[in-house]
């Protein structure tokens, strides 16, 4: 073996157990803030949880944060970390609760708009098991479609053919399907449009400059969708359609 491939072998080998290491740390780091978690001490567990984020994140651990700040009293920290866990694991039933129980401390009332009947089953199937649940998927729909592909260069019996043929169509569609339901997830998962007021008060104005009419007020821990940012103001919507202007920095992405 030449030298430098075995220095390359070394390098890879260090590099995988330095990660492997982390995780295990990783891992401690959750353990060790549960147990304070447990004992109230929330600003020690959220303090460890934070730090596992920096490198891990799930649905879980950002859960797990949400509930620290929540018993912290901070809600609107608590309703962006649901939000964010909520993103990972559309239709989670713990996070759906505790997001729901947060929301109601909110000094903002904003009613929503009517929404397709089916909306929640279908975050929850869009969502899947995790954020990787349909590129799996796509990807396991190829290999099928190529190795029935495949079985037609050496399969002449009719009735074989036939059964590749329907298996080739079957694959096809499913390559076809969980390709655009991997592509819609990951842009969920990527967009940057939704936000929570981080800011005890906000003024909401007509036009984006501190001289614009005073539409209405919004509090800290409501959510809003930012529509685009101008000369240090970003135009915001509502769940029930209202719209306007506010300063940039006072809310924060989820």
């Amino acid at each position: 073996m030449r030298p430098t491939t075995l220095l390359l072998l070394c390098l890879l080998f260090v590099a995988n157990t330095a990660h492997a290491l982390d995780k295990a740390q990783a891992d401690r780091l959750v353990i060790e803030a549960d147990s304070a978690y447990a004992a109230g001490e929330h600003a020690h567990a959220l303090a460890l949880y934070d730090s596992v984020n920096t490198a891990f994140t799930s649905s879980g651990l950002l859960y797990n944060m949400g509930n620290c700040h929540y018993r912290m009293g901070d809600v609107a920290q608590a309703i962006l970390h649901y939000e964010r866990a909520l993103r990972l694991a559309p239709g989670d039933v713990d996070v759906l609760a505790n997001l729901e129980l947060a929301r109601q401390q909110v000094k903002d009332r904003v009613a929503s708009m009517p929404t397709f009947t089916l909306g929640s089953w279908w975050a929850r199937f869009l969502g899947g098991s995790d954020p990787d649940h349909w590129a799996r998927r796509s990807l396991w729909a190829c290999a099928l479609l190529f190795l029935s592909l495949s079985g037609l260069l050496f399969v002449h019996h009719r009735t074989g053919r036939r059964v590749l043929l329907t298996l080739v169509a079957l694959t096809f569609t499913g390559t076809l399907v969980s390709t655009a339901l991997a592509y819609t997830r990951q842009r969920d998962l990527a967009r940057q449009d939704e936000a929570i007021i981080m800011t005890p008060r906000v003024d909401v104005r007509s036009t984006p400059d501190a001289k614009g009419v005073v539409l209405f007020i919004l509090h800290k821990g409501t959510k809003v969708t930012v529509l685009q940012e101008v000369n240090g103001w970003q135009e915001i919507e509502l769940a029930n359609g209202a719209v306007g202007w506010t300063p940039v920095g006072t809310s924060t992405v989820i």
